[in-house]
Parts: C-alpha cells; sequence; structure tokens
C-alpha cells in the first residue's frame, strides 16, 4: 500500500488521537483519575458538533480532518464510560453556569447550522468557525483553574496525544488547504500544549509543598 505523506500524517494523527483516548478510558476504569460527566458532556457535544458542521462543507475531506474525527469519536466513548459510572452511582448531574453557557450557545450553533445548511442550502463553514471559538472560549476558562491549582488531577498521556495528534493533523492540513482542518488542528495543538505546560506547573508546586 503505497501512501502518500499527507496520508500518513493523517493516520498518525488518528491513531494518536484515539490511542490517548483509549489509555484516559483505561485511567477512568482503573480510577485513577476521576473527570467530570458534566464536562465532558459540554466537551463530547462540542467536538461532535465541530465534525458534523465540517461535514457540511464542501471542501469536506476524511483525511485532511482525521483529526477532529477521531476526536469525537473519542469524545462519544468516553462519554458513554462516564454515563455507565454515573448511572451505577446514581449521582446528580451538575452544570456549572460556564457548562450552561456552553450547552446553550452550542443549541445556538447547531440551530443556526440546520437553518444554514437545510433551510438555505447553505454550509456548515460559519456554524463550524463559531464552534471552534466556543471551544477556545473553553479551555480559556480552565486556564485559571489550572494555574491555581496544587496538584494535577488530568493526564498526560491524553493531553499530549491530543497535541501530537492536532500537530500532524495540522501538517495535514495545510498540505491540503483545508481552512476549517487547519483551524482545528491549530486550536487543539495550542490549547492542549498550554494545558500541559499547566499540568506540569501544578505537579511541580505540589513536590514542592511535599518536600
Amino acid at each position: 500500500m503505497n501512501l502518500t505523506l499527507r496520508e500518513w500524517s493523517a493516520l498518525a494523527s488518528a491513531a494518536l488521537m484515539l490511542g490517548g483516548g483509549t489509555w484516559y478510558i483505561v485511567q477512568i476504569l482503573r480510577k485513577e483519575i476521576t473527570p467530570v460527566f458534566a464536562a465532558w458532556i459540554v466537551l463530547g457535544g462540542t467536538l461532535c458538533l465541530s465534525f458534523a458542521t465540517y461535514w457540511t462543507n464542501p471542501a469536506k475531506s476524511l483525511v485532511s480532518n482525521a483529526a477532529n474525527a477521531a476526536a469525537a469519536f473519542e469524545g462519544l466513548a468516553t462519554l458513554v464510560v462516564l454515563a455507565i459510572q454515573n448511572m451505577k452511582s446514581h449521582e446528580k448531574i451538575s452544570f456549572s453556569p460556564f457548562q450552561k453557557f456552553c450547552l446553550k450557545v452550542s443549541a445556538l450553533i447547531a440551530a443556526l447550522w440546520v437553518t444554514i445548511v437545510w433551510g438555505f442550502h447553505g454550509t456548515g463553514f460559519i456554524p463550524n468557525v463559531l464552534t471552534q471559538l466556543l471551544m477556545i472560549i473553553g479551555y480559556v476558562v480552565m486556564v485559571p483553574r489550572l494555574w491555581n491549582a496544587t496538584k494535577n488531577t488530568d493526564s498526560y498521556v491524553l493531553w499530549s496525544c491530543i497535541g501530537l495528534s492536532c500537530l500532524f493533523g495540522l501538517y495535514t492540513a495545510a498540505v491540503s488547504g483545508d481552512k476549517l482542518a487547519v483551524l482545528y488542528a491549530s486550536r487543539g495543538f495550542i490549547a492542549s500544549a498550554t494545558i500541559v505546560c499547566l499540568m506540569y506547573r501544578a505537579d511541580r508546586k505540589y513536590r514542592l509543598a511535599t518536600t
């Protein structure tokens, strides 16, 4: 099988995203980490909305935006695992004010997308860009919490894999000339790299405080 460098980078991007997501689920099942179900409802929803709006764009390509496709699948798989755990524990789902804001904005973007695509026979370009902006806001809101954290409770494997996946995805998108895929990969790489740095900072603070 003779694959081009573009196709190899797409495969690497998808493999890293799925590999990191699989390990994250393993960590959840081992109770090594305890993700917030409500937060993943928001994240999983925006990841799926990102891919859905992208797929109604004329320049869509599973290869050039493999990172988003894999991320949407990973987000859904994580949501299923957390939903099963939540049903077993009978815990009440509680959304923060910002999470409620994200859900409302996601619903508005979805309504706009349906109106543009099926009502006016347009494309998902604008809804996809709005989804990326919403995800940027979501990551920005995470920064103060991670900055003030005294101990890291998230997964280096997941966020490192996301960052590397988006880096490979950025190359694939760039050589494909896919603007929406470039936007997705750029946002994902910058956000994940920032989160990994803040996680390391929290770990360093914890080590200094306990030595």
